[in-house]
């Protein structure tokens, strides 16, 4: 036996307390005096020089004190909510899959309550109770702290977790899983692991699996292509009649939609003005998470460009041929290319036509920029990996280098003599690649996230070195695009046995024969008062 909410040691301190305090009680015994008033006025002296009971006399009424003792043990050891210790056993952990897998109609509810259930016929010492790859219960806790903390915990449209937890807190413990019998099949070893919960598999299950942008093959710089893969478990895939699109909420109606087979649709040049584009299922399912998916567009406006005083002729014809910028005045720019001269005093990023001797042949810089990402990488997405340093070099009769540097605001700085005529990268394809991807590195446009996949972070394309994580899972509502999950939630096949933890008793039955024995008691004091058989 444990007590759940004081523990052995508070409740027996407490108990001790109780009988002391009634014990003095019982101490206090009726004196009787005969007192001769002349007067009523002295009644109340009387009364206050001799009261009525006084503390130290005769213990009398045993079988009155050991009915009163009895009945306020028994409240006291019903507020320390007794529990059955089960007999051997260790630590247990129980681990509420807050994936996709419970995301289900009610599923979440139920595994909850199944959770709460067992926890609280687990003694306190042996029990935690962990959440995706957080901890909702500390070993030692009550179990109303754990009833408070999952009203705030939501199942989330991302693949289980449970198989990586499982790998850091097997060791020493008793497992108990609340989830979905697909998960619980997936990892190693599950002969050693108890279920509480297991949702119930949704066999004719379709969904969204992938959800992606790319570069149009159109070649159209502002109008990306966008692919959609759907799966069913049972029958065949949706067709693209079954897709509903929605850009920023309002409807979105695609054309052309191209079938590539095995469930996979191509959306040729939707516009990208860094809308939020959703595409979910006609008709949905007993499985809601992979219904829909969402996935942030890229902005491809053109980035507004303007040239300053000292901007070369290479780089204006450079700019003018890209679809992809807007030469606009320096008041409406957001970037601006001129000569140290020209930009002396403008707090915009800037494309800087620099002299030699005054720095190496390119300067990239940046707040965090000389500590993010390796050269090299930032090298080859610029084009610059392919320029024939030692020709270069040749040419202008000076050594090329190239530096990376910590400021304020985004810069890229460049020799003049490099865009020289008859220079060998004045006169290769490299050099209108640099300048727009400078430009556009500049400017800190939005750049592609070419996928979204469940539990990933979105990937970016903006910064010099390529993809890169961007943050969050999601850009706007939750989505799953996993097709392992989406098929595995359809399984069913044979679900491992799900049983209660074992404990001598139901877990509130202590505290309910407490309260039932404390009743009874006081319903025998009362009878014993009224019968005058009980002072």
């Amino acid at each position: 036996m444990t007590f759940t909410h004081f523990g052995w040691p508070l409740t027996v301190a407490g108990a001790c307390v109780i009988a002391a305090l009634l014990y003095a009680l019982q101490r206090l015994s009726t004196r009787r005096r005969v007192v001769a008033l002349p007067a009523a006025m002295l009644w109340r002296q009387a009364m206050q020089a001799a009261p009525a009971r006084v503390l130290g006399g005769r213990f009398r009424y045993w079988l009155a004190y050991l009915l009163v003792l009895a009945i306020a043990l028994l409240l006291w050891l019903a507020a320390a909510h007794p529990t059955v210790v089960p007999v051997g056993g260790g630590v247990q952990r129980f681990y509420l899959d807050t994936s996709a897998v419970l995301t289900g109609p009610g599923d979440l509810a139920r595994a909850k309550r199944a959770l709460l259930a067992d926890v609280r016929a687990t003694p306190a010492d042996r029990r935690e109770v962990f959440a995706a790859d957080g901890r909702l219960l500390a070993v030692g806790e009550s179990a109303s702290l754990l009833a408070r903390r999952l009203d705030a915990v939501e199942a989330v449209a991302q693949p289980s977790r449970f198989p990586a937890w499982l790998a850091r807190h097997r060791a020493g413990a008793t497992i108990r899983y609340y989830g979905a019998g697909s998960v619980a099949r997936s990892v190693p070893g599950t002969g050693a692991l108890r279920y509480g919960y297991l949702a119930a598999p949704v066999p004719d299950n379709r969904g969204i699996v992938a959800l992606g942008v790319s570069p149009a093959a159109s070649g159209a710089w502002r109008n990306p292509d966008v692919l959609v893969a759907v799966a069913a478990a049972k029958g065949e895939p949706p067709t693209a009649a079954d897709l509903r699109w929605t850009l920023d909420g309002k409807p979105f109606a695609p054309a052309p939609v191209s079938a590539l087979g095995e469930g996979r649709y191509l959306v040729r040049d939707v516009p990208a003005t860094g809308g939020l584009l959703t595409v979910q299922l006609d008709r949905g399912d007993g499985f809601p998470a992979d219904d829909s998916a969402t996935l942030r567009l890229p902005d491809r406006r053109p980035l507004r460009v303007a040239f300053l005083a000292g901007t070369l002729a290479a780089v204006r014809s450079a700019v003018q041929a890209d679809d992809s910028f807007a030469v606009v005045p320096p008041a409406q720019a957001q970037v601006v290319v001129g000569d140290a001269a020209a930009l002396r005093g403008l707090d915009r990023p800037a494309l800087v036509i620099a002299a030699e001797r005054e720095q190496p042949a390119f300067v990239f810089a940046g707040p965090g920029e000389a500590s993010r990402g390796e050269l090299a990488g930032r090298l080859d997405e610029l084009g610059l990996a392919q320029v024939d340093a030692g020709a270069l070099a040749t040419a202008l009769n000076q050594p090329i280098g190239v530096d990376v540097r910590d400021a304020p605001r985004r810069t890229v700085s460049v020799w003049s003599t490099i865009f020289a005529r008859n220079t060998p990268f004045a006169d290769s394809a490299t050099m209108p690649v640099f300048v727009a991807q400078s430009l556009h590195w500049l400017g800190g446009g939005d750049g592609w996230r070419p996928y979204a996949k469940a539990g990933a972070p979105l990937p970016d394309q903006s910064a010099l070195y390529g993809l890169t994580a961007a943050g969050d899972p999601a850009d706007g509502p939750a989505a799953l695009t996993d097709r392992a999950t989406t098929l595995a939630v359809a399984d069913a096949a044979a679900r491992p046995a799900v049983t209660a933890a074992a404990a001598t008793l139901p877990p509130d039955r202590p505290f309910m024969l407490l309260l039932v024995g404390a009743g009874l008691l006081l319903a025998l004091e009362w009878w014993l008062v009224q019968r005058g058989r009980m002072p």
